[in-house]
């Protein structure tokens, strides 16, 4: 059963600047510091939906034709034409919608409760692709170069604000 993945942003650059924040800001500071990276990065992650690309750039896999064929076999006399321009994972919009951040004790984190508890479903599936490689890795969990940019943009921003006070 799985109950959770982790996935880890361990990045020099970041974590040098986030200890030396640590190090002159309250614990206030720290929780609204969280509070605001997490939001940043549920906000680029629900992004990605949008532009079907992975936190590395790269486009998501395009729908196989047998997908697209059983949606259409759904449909059943209702317009095919929607189906034209489909992305994948945004068939109902339910995992774009579930995604979210929590602070927890020192840092915060971003995913999603979309997780099934077998790995055939849910959006682990979709994270790492299916173990009988029939669903091909579209990542959508994860920082991409522009994300790194504004971490490190919001603890210059807070460790310049507690360091003058």
């Amino acid at each position: 059963m799985i109950d959770a993945i982790t996935i880890e942003f361990d990045d020099t650059a970041v974590l040098e600047r986030l200890q030396k924040l640590a190090e002159v800001a309250s614990e206030a500071r720290m929780r609204t510091v969280f509070r605001e990276i997490g939001e940043d990065l549920a906000e680029s992650t629900k992004r990605r939906f949008e532009t079907s690309t992975g936190p590395d750039s790269k486009r998501w896999a395009p729908l196989k034709p047998g997908t697209v064929l059983a949606a259409l076999a759904k449909l059943r006399g209702r317009r095919a034409a929607s189906l034209a321009g489909r992305k994948p994972l945004v068939d109902t919009g339910t995992l774009a919608g579930q995604i979210h951040y929590r602070l927890v004790q020192n840092g915060v984190e971003i995913g999603t409760n979309r997780f099934a508890s077998e790995w055939n479903g849910g959006a682990a599936v979709h994270q790492f692709g299916s173990r009988n490689g029939r669903i091909p890795a579209r990542q959508f969990l994860g920082l991409s170069a522009d994300d790194k940019v504004t971490v490190l943009g919001i603890l210059q921003r807070h460790f310049l604000e507690a360091a003058m006070k």
